[in-house]
């Protein structure tokens, strides 16, 4: 990052926000300030352009804690964090966000935060039109002090960095209250002057505008409390966010059409195993000596042509040929039994129907070729099973 912008939130909405502008090259200040509140964080979106966000919060509503684990960290050791802090803090667990930030065997070092917190602050700068990069507790993002604390002062408060993954905030008006809880005291080394009959030993480092000295060590801070839940999104992610819904439902609309669309065909193809099998069963009733049937129509064909144009048994093929696609389009009846009556040169057909429109469909079918007699019919467990009997027209 050669230039970014910082940002410092408040606790509450009317708390005022310090930002700064920083050149990593130049290694100077392109623009700082205050706004008043929350609500003014628009302000900065012409300021942010192209540039990085950082975001810092104060370190009074974080919680800096180490924890021992039964074990080695793993994985499934983290999922056991939360219960390690039910005993140091007053809240719920599962109302906190943790963040991990180092380990050294089995002590782990953390951080914790209150999910509204961070509901809050994401939500001024999620409705400013800013998007940021890090979120980090204000405190780690001060230089380490050698010896004992850093500290800064930042309008009315006093920012310590204790350790690597520790530190403090506290107003001015409770600063010496708060020291005198500490013995020892460590050395505090400070970038703002010392308060006056401020408790332990104070080194003065060289003055520096507080949030120039937060923006330099911001980008290689640890902490950052935009991880799990929180995590950033992707570019593409964000833009496919509104669009998620559309695509969902056109999704699903395409997911009801394919299976319409395969329900159809195995449908159709039911029903074309079904006129196959009537096929076979009516080629093996004319041909019982015929054990392999692969193709009925091509086999009927090949009869047909050994047979020659003349004969009997020729004219018998030819009208059988014509009953071939009539039995295909009849999908509501079954052939039974197929019988030819050579002296009465007439078919006789036994068949099973879901109604007696099936018999007269079949008739229909069979009119342009055949004069169709119907013989007994009669109805079974919801079926109708019946006789027909065929005379050529020709």
């Amino acid at each position: 990052m050669n230039e970014y912008l910082v940002i410092r939130l408040g606790v509450r909405a009317t708390d005022p926000v310090h930002w700064l502008v920083w050149s990593q090259s130049e290694r100077e200040i392109i623009a700082s300030g205050t706004l008043v509140d929350a609500a003014e964080l628009a302000l900065l979106k012409e300021r942010a352009g192209g540039r990085p966000v950082i975001g810092l919060v104060p370190s009074s509503e974080v919680l800096f804690r180490e924890v021992t684990l039964p074990g080695k960290l793993t994985r499934q050791s983290l999922k056991a964090l939360p219960f390690l802090l039910e005993e140091e803090v007053a809240s719920d667990v599962e109302s906190l966000h943790l963040v991990v930030l180092g380990s050294q065997g089995k002590q782990v070092s953390l951080l914790a935060v209150d999910h509204k917190r961070m509901s809050q602050w994401l939500g001024w700068i999620e409705t400013a039109g800013l998007s940021l990069k890090q979120l980090l507790p204000d405190v780690l993002a001060l230089p380490r002090a050698d010896e004992g604390w850093s500290a800064v002062k930042l309008g009315d408060q006093w920012l310590f960095r204790q350790s690597e993954y520790a530190g403090m905030q506290v107003e001015e008006a409770w600063l010496n209250v708060l020291l005198a809880g500490f013995e020892p005291l460590p050395t505090i080394s400070s970038y703002s002057a010392p308060p006056q009959d401020a408790p332990g030993e104070w080194l003065v480092e060289p003055a520096e505008l507080p949030m120039r000295l937060l923006a330099l060590g911001a980008p290689l801070a640890r902490g950052n409390l935009l991880s799990g839940e929180y995590r950033i999104q992707p570019e593409w992610q964000r833009l496919w966010r509104p669009w998620r819904k559309v695509a969902l439902m056109a999704a699903t609309l395409l997911v009801l059409l394919v299976s319409n669309r395969v329900l159809y065909w195995q449908e159709v193809r039911a029903e074309a195993a079904s006129l196959r099998a009537q096929s076979v069963q009516l080629y093996k009733q004319l041909f019982p000596g015929e054990t392999r049937v692969i193709n009925p129509k091509t086999q009927m064909k090949q009869h047909l042509q050994a047979l020659g144009s003349s004969g009997q048994q020729a004219g018998f093929i030819r009208q059988l040929m014509k009953l071939v696609p009539v039995f295909t389009q009849s999908s509501g009846l079954t052939l039974e039994q197929l019988r030819f009556d050579q002296k009465q040169g007439e078919f006789r057909l036994q068949a099973t129907g879901n109604g007696y429109q099936d018999f007269d469909r079949f008739r229909q079918l069979t009119a342009n070729d055949f004069t169709v007699k119907p013989g007994d019919m009669k109805s079974n467990n919801g079926k109708v099973q019946g006789t027909l009997i065929l005379r050529s027209k020709s």
